[in-house]
């Protein structure tokens, strides 16, 4: 457990604990409560701003909570799983260890365990959930033919596929059980969707555009996703899909450092903690 106090000290601190209570010191109370709450926003502001991937904001921001212990005492925690991580740092991650869980895998002929993992894309100037594309990519991504959803079922997990540059991803004629649900004993299945495909990105438009490399190999194939509904407003959704491959070097986060988070939100605090307490104790002096 990782703990940022906010103190005030002086001889009020000794006499705030010598039974004194909220009755006799209301002001004081109130100040406590009012600094609670503005570290509880602060903390969770500086949680939406920090460079975490857009789950992960969400979760944290919401595990952020506030209570009074004590009349003139509070605490504001987090039970976040990945707070501590996301404090003081992450050690390296190999993502690929999601192979070993995810019931979503597929196979390859030769037994390879793969995911197809969705990239979005954001729109110039919308960068909540993903890094916005540069507007020389989204000139040529927004008169893409759209692709749709047509169809949803279930698939085998651990279904084989075949892979081809050229056609794509299709399931293989044999399909040998890969799990199997132990109560019913019959193979474990999961969702899975049909797609009638539109246009896709490719690297000669990409580079007849102007874009620079870096940024051809990142949005290269990416399609239009047509994300309408029913008598509802019209609305897409930019994506690229990669595989992440049981053996591939790729797919490892390199160590990343601490953001303290929490740290740097009860530095910033401690002074107008201290301007709040002082102006409570203050003017209960001057009403006396």
């Amino acid at each position: 457990m990782i703990n940022y106090s906010i103190t005030f000290q002086g001889s009020i601190q000794m006499e705030l604990s010598r039974g004194i209570n909220a009755e006799v010191l209301p002001l004081m109370n109130q100040a406590v409560r009012a600094v609670a709450a503005a570290t509880s926003t602060s903390w969770k502001e500086r949680v939406m701003r920090a460079r975490l991937w857009s789950g992960e904001k969400d979760a944290y921001a919401a595990s952020i909570k506030w209570e009074m212990t004590g009349d003139f005492s509070a605490e504001i925690s987090s039970d976040y799983k990945y707070a501590a991580d996301i404090e003081t740092g992450r050690p390296p991650r190999d993502l690929k260890k999601m192979l070993d869980t995810s019931s979503k895998v597929r196979r390859t002929k030769d037994g390879r365990r793969f995911l197809i993992i969705p990239m979005r894309h954001n729109t110039p100037g919308n960068t909540a959930h993903a890094k916005a594309m540069p507007t020389s990519v989204y000139g040529l991504a927004k008169q893409m033919k759209p692709s749709r959803v047509v169809a949803e079922g279930q698939r085998p997990t651990g279904q084989v596929m075949n892979l081809s540059p050229k056609s794509g991803m299709t399931p293989a004629r044999k399909q040998p059980k890969f799990m199997s649900n132990l109560s019913t004993k019959q193979q474990m299945t999961v969702a899975s969707r049909e797609y009638a495909w539109g246009d896709r990105l490719s690297r000669t438009q990409l580079k007849e555009a102007g874009v620079g490399l870096k940024d051809r190999k990142r949005y290269d194939g990416m399609v239009r996703m047509e994300t309408s509904t029913p008598g509802g407003k019209k609305s897409s959704s930019f994506l690229t899909f990669r595989i992440m491959m049981e053996g591939s070097r790729g797919w490892v986060i390199g160590a990343q450092p601490g953001l303290f988070l929490a740290r740097n939100t009860a530095q910033e605090m401690q002074p107008k903690a201290i301007a709040a307490f002082s102006a409570a104790i203050a003017a209960t002096l001057k009403s006396k």
